[in-house]
């Protein structure tokens, strides 16, 4: 059962919000009015989820947002934002703020309730692999040497099978065939190059890209995007150090890591 936080100054909204998630999802749920009252709340009871509306008084959605994430305690609490402002430069600027996703409003039971189902496990998957990684940095020997890796997702097996065949004389090879199973094995196993699929189910290629940029870590990792198809603009294509077509000779580009 998730603890769940929403903050929105519209009564209408959070009630909406809260019968949806009690009734579907079994959550326990506490609201707040702006982000003051948010903040202090979770000072309170630190909550699994934050739903954050973006307009508010007093404090707005995005004002709460970054003390949380400039706050040691509180900034990896998952934030799904909430706004009916449909303005890609705000969207974009939410998303570069480290939240894994956002709601637009007028919220519609149906798709809003599909689309917290899959963040809903999005999340628990994340915290999940999160714990499993926990545990293997206490068991790993301090001396332990490990190779290079290389993730590959793509959801084609037989490309997956061409690729580690070239690239396991380089590397050690872990792959996934969906955007969420992906990150799990990211944090598991912290690769050195990421190779990425496009039209990645479940968590797609610019969001896993972009979830991988925000993790910590003590050296630069390669996201490299293989498509065939040009639909990406300037915003999704700067998480990715090279955006090459489905085609090319692989071994060469990579024979320089």
């Amino acid at each position: 059962m998730f603890k769940v936080l929403v903050v929105d100054d519209d009564s209408g909204i959070s009630l909406f919000i809260s019968r949806l998630l009690t009734k579907k999802f079994s959550c326990r749920v506490v609201t707040a009015v702006n982000g003051l009252d948010g903040l202090s709340k979770v000072k309170e009871e630190p909550p699994d989820v934050i739903f954050l509306d973006v307009t508010m008084p007093v404090m707005s959605g995005l004002e709460m947002l970054d003390a949380l994430k400039q706050d040691s305690e509180f900034k990896n609490i998952p934030i799904i934002m909430l706004t009916a402002i449909s303005d890609k430069n705000v969207v974009r600027e939410v998303m570069d703020k480290g939240v894994i996703s956002y709601l637009l409003k007028p919220l519609m039971f149906e798709s809003t309730y599909q689309k917290i189902k899959e963040l809903f496990y999005q999340i628990k998957r994340e915290k999940e692999a999160a714990e499993q990684l926990a545990k293997s940095q206490i068991q790993k020997p301090a001396h332990a040497n490990y190779a290079d890796r290389m993730l590959i997702v793509n959801t084609n097996e037989e490309f997956r099978a061409n690729l580690r065949k070239q690239m396991e004389s380089n590397f050690e090879i872990i792959e996934a065939e969906n955007g969420a199973d992906g990150l799990e094995l990211f944090l598991n196993k912290r690769p050195k190059v990421v190779c990425l699929g496009d039209k990645l189910p479940v968590l797609n290629e610019v969001l896993l890209a972009q979830k991988i940029r925000t993790l910590p870590t003590d050296e630069k990792i390669f996201i490299f995007l293989l498509t065939d198809e040009d639909n990406l603009n300037d915003e999704d294509k700067k998480y990715f150090d090279i955006i090459i077509p489905s085609k090319s000779d692989i071994n060469t580009i990579f024979s320089g890591l």
